[in-house]
């Protein structure tokens, strides 16, 4: 794929600003998993994930804003060093791959993570994590930092393992948000490290800003109103369709 024109990406980042922020105060989650896959459908992939990993960063503050200090701590110290070196290792994984590469492993993570997903809706649980061991929560951490690394879907992992220990709604979001506020900061510089954010990427995301706190402004007030499963559930179908045709394209 060639390099985007700058109309093209200037009209990209406008309206995948707008999405994340109502995606990010609205449901919360499924943002990287459903926008990833279509993005990369008109964009490069390195791009796509440089775009979106700015975006989330600069969207992080409303979260923590809303959920400060509502996090459960014992999850953090757990999950936060998995995470961390996950993300790493996604960001090793990604390095030197060519385009066509890149869309396969895009397409392939985002198509796995978003079945798990799926899966879990209809069983209408997350998996027990109850009395889960310092392993296991670390583990996850592990898996969630890859997976956040490769196709922005880190939440696709921790948060069912969230929900199955019982914890309250805003302790999960909170949790969460926490964890996902500290690994976009070395996420961004992993893409920067690996070339996958520049600075025409920088300046588009905050140009675009206004249009993600405008989409945050929108989700909140939704938040009440929306029939939160029926959405997830056309977010995860927008992954699967467009996993599947960066896997076939």
């Amino acid at each position: 794929m060639t390099d985007p024109s700058l109309p093209l990406l200037a009209a990209v980042a406008a309206g995948a600003a707008l999405a994340v922020g109502v995606l990010k105060t609205s449901v919360g989650g499924g943002i990287g998993l459903a926008l990833t896959p279509l993005l990369t459908l008109v964009l490069p992939a390195s791009a796509v994930l440089g775009l979106l990993a700015i975006m989330l960063s600069l969207s992080d503050p409303l979260s923590l804003y809303y959920y400060w200090r509502r996090w459960d701590g014992r999850q953090l110290r757990l999950l936060l060093p998995g995470v961390l070196v996950g993300i790493l290792v996604g960001g090793w994984l990604l390095a030197g791959q060519s385009e066509f590469a890149l869309r396969r492993v895009v397409g392939a993570s985002a198509l796995v993570l978003a079945l798990l997903q799926l899966a879990l809706m209809l069983a209408r649980r997350g998996p027990s994590a109850a009395g889960a061991p310092w392993p296991v929560g670390t583990g996850v951490g592990l898996l969630g930092g890859v997976a956040s690394a490769v196709a922005h879907s880190g939440g696709s992992v921790i948060g069912p393992y969230l929900v199955g220990l019982g914890l309250s709604n805003a302790a999960v979001v909170g949790t969460g948000s926490a964890v996902v506020a500290v690994s976009n900061m070395l996420k961004l510089g992993t893409y920067w490290q690996i070339g996958f954010v520049t600075g025409r990427l920088v300046l588009l995301a905050l140009v675009t800003t206004p249009l993600l706190y405008l989409g945050a402004w929108l989700g909140y007030r939704l938040n009440a109103v929306l029939p939160r499963r029926l959405f997830a559930l056309l977010l995860i179908a927008i992954a699967i369709v467009g996993s599947l045709r960066l896997l076939t394209s």
